[in-house]
């Protein structure tokens, strides 16, 4: 009796130990699973995101080019102001049509919004590309504002200030045609007066101020442009490895 009472607690035991087995190989095999499942989801959003990244990265070397000539301007107006040489009016016109060149940077975001709205950007493992993801983001908020604050004061002090001064008309025809040969003004019989507002000191300030928000601009883009390389490096080096 004491032998079949041991033969039948012993037969439990390996049933339990054999289900328990059986339950542990399952959840084995699930996490398994996951982890290849978000292994290749990983890297499907990784080769996305490269792919956007380097569409950015080209924008933003287009627009860094253009931010520079537009400091260029404001700095040889300033310069103007300050009693430098005159130069051909051509270069005064092309100048002042560059005061109101509209800056702004809008580079391709579905991939990452897409991260960050269905929280994606959990399965991306490394915690070093998951902070430069999200330092790109600011620095691009941080210029749209930049570029939001320059152009208030493009539109609500230079523009009123050189309506009557400059023709409009010469600012686009002979400012813009150099580099978009669709302007369609004729000659304005309306003639410029350079000799007051390059006289003015209202005019000085007015240039001055636009130029420290689009010198900050040219700042951020340069470092969103950096910092999207990083990330386009630490992206590649994670396909590598994956």
């Amino acid at each position: 009796m004491p032998d079949t009472k041991h033969s039948n607690w012993k037969r439990l035991w390996v049933e339990a130990a054999a289900i328990i087995a059986s339950i542990l190989f399952a959840f084995a095999i699930d996490a398994w699973w996951e982890d290849r499942k978000n292994l290749a989801d990983e890297r499907s959003y990784l080769m996305s995101l490269r792919q956007e990244l380097a569409e950015g990265l080209e924008l933003a070397t287009e627009n860094e080019i253009m931010r520079q000539r537009v400091v260029a301007a404001h700095e040889s107006l300033i310069a103007q102001v300050q009693g430098a040489p005159r130069p051909p009016e051509r270069d005064l016109y092309e100048w002042l049509s560059l005061l109101s060149y509209p800056l702004d940077y809008y580079p391709p975001r579905a991939v990452f919004n897409d991260l960050t709205a269905s929280g994606g950007a959990l399965i991306i493992r490394s915690a070093e590309l998951r902070i430069a993801l999200a330092e790109v983001d600011q620095g691009i908020r941080y210029l749209e504002k930049l570029d939001e604050t320059s152009w208030v004061v493009w539109e609500q002090r230079l523009q009123p200030y050189l309506e009557g001064r400059i023709p409009r008309v010469e600012r686009l025809r002979q400012g813009f045609a150099r580099f978009r040969g669709d302007v369609p003004f004729g000659q304005s019989p309306f003639t410029a007066d350079f000799g007051e507002i390059l006289a003015d000191p209202r005019f000085e300030d007015m240039i001055a101020e636009r130029w420290l928000r689009l010198q900050n601009g040219t700042i951020a883009i340069a470092r969103i442009i950096a910092k999207s390389e990083e990330i386009v490096a630490l992206i590649d080096a994670e396909l590598a490895i994956n």
